[in-house]
């Protein structure tokens, strides 16, 4: 092509720029290709919440969830003025507003949860903003199951820290003379009445913590087992000297303790029975029973 071609093409390029200009806006050609602009697509926010629980049990049937919590923005548009909201049985536990979560964020925050017993909790999460709202909620069910040979439960029934296991052994070790295991293990025969699970709970099995055997007065023999050591735990017995034992003899189970003392080795002790079966009564009444697995809140071993 020749200079005066090319110069003819540049003349005719400047003369539809300037006459007209809208060729250069892009709107012209999504309009003729089918192509959205950014001032086309439609904004929205789109809030979505989701929460995750991870916790552990701290014996005497008390469990800490720790609740994590997410507010996404789904939406291309940011989202202002961000209202949270978390709350556990109907009582708020967090309440705030967040400026702002832009497109595409998330916003994650923690709290911790705290169950007792056998019951469960609500926790609800709600965010909402001018354009959007989202709402998640999950029950915390936290019941232990109160059977026997729960091997993943057993150890948290040993509960030497518990505030009523230490108010009882402070009114129980009072006689210098005598030793302490022996003061122990005389009080429990004397201060718990054997009942049977079914009679008490109305199911066939229900291991109890310690607490709940000193406030009902009643257990079964795991039940005084699990007192015993206990006590015994917290009167300094440390956790290579005392077991709460279960075994079975002809289709029969049965749970005793088993305390290490000093100079005498290790000894079998019924703890329905008080100081005077101690050596020559527990073998009497423990004979014959194979041990299946000892347990405190330390230890577990299957034998």
């Amino acid at each position: 092509m020749g200079k005066l071609a090319w110069i003819l093409v540049i003349a005719v390029v400047v003369v539809v720029v300037f006459k007209f200009p809208e060729f250069l806006d892009p709107q012209f050609y999504s309009g003729i290709f089918g192509q959205e602009t950014d001032d086309e697509i439609e904004r929205f926010v789109q809030l979505d919440v989701t929460m995750k629980e991870s916790g552990q049990w701290l014996g005497s049937g008390s469990y800490v969830g720790n609740v994590t919590y997410f507010v996404h923005n789904l939406g291309n548009a940011n989202a202002s003025d961000v209202h949270v909201s978390l709350s556990v049985n109907d009582a708020v536990l967090e309440d705030f507003v967040l400026p702002s979560i832009v497109s595409g964020d998330v916003f994650s925050d923690s709290i911790s949860v705290s169950v007792s017993g056998s019951e469960s909790k609500l926790v609800m999460l709600n965010a909402s903003c001018a354009n959007s709202s989202d709402t998640a909620a999950f029950t915390m069910q936290t019941a232990l199951k109160r059977a026997a040979f729960n091997l993943q439960s057993a150890k948290l029934y040993i509960t030497p820290d518990d505030p009523m296991v230490l108010e009882a052994l402070a009114n129980i070790t009072t006689n210098p003379v005598i030793p302490d295991w022996i003061e122990i293990r005389d009080w429990v025969s004397k201060n718990v009445e054997y009942a049977y699970d079914e009679d008490v709970h109305g199911v066939t099995e229900y291991w109890q913590f310690a607490n709940e055997t000193l406030t009902l007065g009643t257990g079964d023999c795991e039940d005084f087992s699990i007192l015993l050591c206990s006590l015994l735990r917290a009167n300094g017995w440390d956790a290579n000297e005392v077991y709460v034992v279960m075994g079975a003899k002809d289709s029969q189970y049965h749970g005793w303790v088993k305390l290490n003392v000093d100079v005498m080795g290790w000894q079998s002790l019924e703890p329905q029975a008080g100081a005077l079966n101690t050596l020559v009564g527990d073998f009497l009444t423990l004979d014959g029973f194979e041990a299946m697995y000892m347990v405190n809140d330390q230890y577990f071993e299957t034998l």
